[in-house]
């Protein structure tokens, strides 16, 4: 009498073969992810940030530009704190979180429902002003802090001892529902 599950079959091993193939090519992402994106087990510090100087900045950039100012807004100031924290944890900008689709699902995480919402990052910037100078020379950036529709910012900086940038900023910029829907 013969079992259908005595020994394996030459499909049921090629399947075998190829899922241990596709494990460890994961293994070997993983890993090297933790090495490109550096020690995660560093330091984090939050830094105050004059939260009134960078408003001021900001808004007469706006203002030179035609634009409305912005408003601070704690609830903006507290995601940006978590962002900040995560890159400098990770010693890079490069995450997922830091896409459209990324800040959205952090906002509404977070109870912030928007109809706009844009986000800046920075590493290496020790001070708010060569921050500010690091985003207007980037036309992505440039286009975060001239964004026509935002009415709302959220300022926030980490720092690690260690490690390629050591300084993160984050600046969120949104228009929470409450202030109402853009005129477009």
């Amino acid at each position: 009498m013969r079992s259908l599950n005595a020994t394996p079959t030459s499909r049921a091993m090629a399947a075998l073969r190829v899922a241990a193939f596709v494990a460890a090519g994961l293994l070997l992402t993983v890993l090297s992810a933790c090495s490109i994106t550096g020690d995660r087990s560093a330091q984090v510090t939050d830094v105050p940030v004059n939260r009134g100087a960078a408003l001021s900045q900001i808004n007469a950039y706006r203002a030179s530009n035609g634009l409305p100012q912005v408003t601070l807004d704690p609830q903006l100031d507290a995601l940006s704190q978590e962002m900040a924290r995560i890159i400098a944890r990770n010693d890079s900008m490069n995450t997922r979180l830091h896409s459209a689709r990324g800040l959205s699902g952090r906002l509404d995480r977070g109870g912030y429902p928007t109809y706009a919402g844009a986000e800046n990052l920075g590493a290496g910037y020790r001070t708010f002003e060569e921050a500010m100078v690091g985003w207007k020379g980037s036309a992505d950036h440039d286009k975060n802090l001239l964004n026509k529709h935002v009415t709302r910012i959220g300022i926030a900086r980490s720092q690690r001892p260690d490690g390629k940038y050591r300084n993160f900023w984050v600046l969120i910029l949104a228009r929470p529902v409450e202030d109402g829907r853009p005129v477009l």
